[in-house]
């Protein structure tokens, strides 16, 4: 998550003075692995449906008073997942968590950040009680939750509602019927087979009600045409349907005069620092449809598996980082020009764009952006 939008999120919290259904305040770590679990146990079935948030180095009324003093040990995302997956979750589903520090009135606060997901409820298939302390113990099939500011008691389990809430979620009974398409976009092989060039059709294979339909295509022009073998492209409309019903529409393009399919990327022009790139996000529509297109892969290639300059992203914020991360580095760009100017590929690519005329941002910002992005993601391994 984008750290100012996190310290936003988390000032607003301190801001009510109370605890909540989806946020806790901690003043200091403690040694006990059971009461560290229920807590991101209740946090992660939250009856809210939202993320939720641990902050660590605040009072039970919000006041400030950091964390950096601790003589406790510190949660990271990585020890964080570590001791998560050592847990004896049903089924596998271990709750998605991330770990940020934040500095709010001159204090360090640490915020476990429990993310919302379908995989409600999150409960354990064993008994766990490190401590040997059975007022401390947490019960197999329990499933525990949150109610205003209190966590469910550890010898009982949330009441009917709440139960049935968690799981309705879970089998996305809860869901509108747009909101059910996207989550059964997550599964490419629940999807029926098509060439998408003939039988432009598919439907899922149990709910056959919902469906995908790409119509005539028509010849189209983008820049990332270029770099693929034929720069020749189709464009045709993308329905996503359920019965009759037209839910989302977006576009389907045929790269390589037909050869690659990708679904309709978003473009971003950064003139300050001489960027243009096509982007998708993976929690967006486009990110959901492109391994229909792709052979379940999120990345777009060429006929030879070449990754084409199309940026992958996990959400909005991840691209921010990106943005930010180009913005601090200006001063490759002029190494990265020499570099590609020179490079005999990118000659070839430059001299099929001259033949239609050079746009105010062409193919130079587009490998100039895919360069910043390859060492973005070197960067951040």
């Amino acid at each position: 998550m984008n750290r100012d939008k996190l310290r936003n999120i988390i000032q607003e919290l301190l801001n009510t003075g109370c605890e909540g259904t989806y946020w806790d305040f901690k003043e200091d770590y403690t040694d006990c692995r059971e009461d560290k679990l229920i807590d991101i146990i209740c946090m992660a079935n939250n009856i809210d449906g939202c993320n939720a948030y641990l902050i660590y180095g605040a009072d039970d009324n919000g006041t400030v008073k950091g964390i950096e003093n601790t003589t406790y040990s510190r949660y990271t995302t990585k020890s964080l997942t570590e001791f998560l997956r050592s847990k004896p979750f049903a089924g596998g589903y271990v709750p998605k968590t991330e770990v940020q520090v934040i500095e709010i009135n001159g204090h360090e606060l640490d915020i476990v950040i429990i993310y919302n997901t379908r995989n409600t409820p999150y409960y354990l298939d064993e008994d766990f009680s490190s401590s040997h302390d059975i007022k401390k113990k947490l019960f197999a099939g329990s499933i525990y939750t949150r109610v205003n500011d209190v966590n469910t008691p550890r010898k009982q389990t949330a009441n009917y509602e709440h139960t049935e809430y968690l799981w309705r979620r879970r089998f996305g009974l809860d869901m509108t019927p747009s909101q059910k398409l996207l989550k059964l976009l997550d599964n490419v092989k629940e999807w029926s087979e098509t060439t998408w060039d003939i039988d432009r059709h598919s439907y899922n294979l149990y709910s056959p009600e919902y469906q995908i339909e790409v119509l005539d295509s028509v010849d189209g022009y983008e820049t990332l045409g270029y770099f693929y073998d034929d720069e020749r492209m189709l464009c045709a409309p993308l329905k996503l349907k359920y019965l009759t019903t037209t839910l989302y529409e977006t576009e389907l393009w045929y790269m390589d005069m037909g050869r690659c399919l990708i679904p309709k990327p978003e473009r971003c022009y950064k003139i300050e620092n001489n960027l243009f790139y096509y982007y998708i996000e993976i929690d967006s529509l486009s990110g959901k449809l492109l391994p229909l297109f792709a052979y379940g892969r999120y990345q777009c290639n060429n006929r030879s598996g070449q990754q084409m300059p199309v940026l992958m992203f996990k959400n909005e914020d991840n691209r921010h980082e990106f943005e930010d991360w180009v913005s601090k580095n200006q001063k490759l760009k002029e190494k990265y020009i020499k570099t590609i100017s020179e490079n005999a590929i990118f000659q070839h690519i430059k001299s099929k764009e001259e033949r239609n005329g050079t746009p105010q941002c062409g193919v130079l910002q587009v490998a100039l952006s895919f360069a910043y992005y390859r060492k973005w993601i070197e960067v951040k391994k």
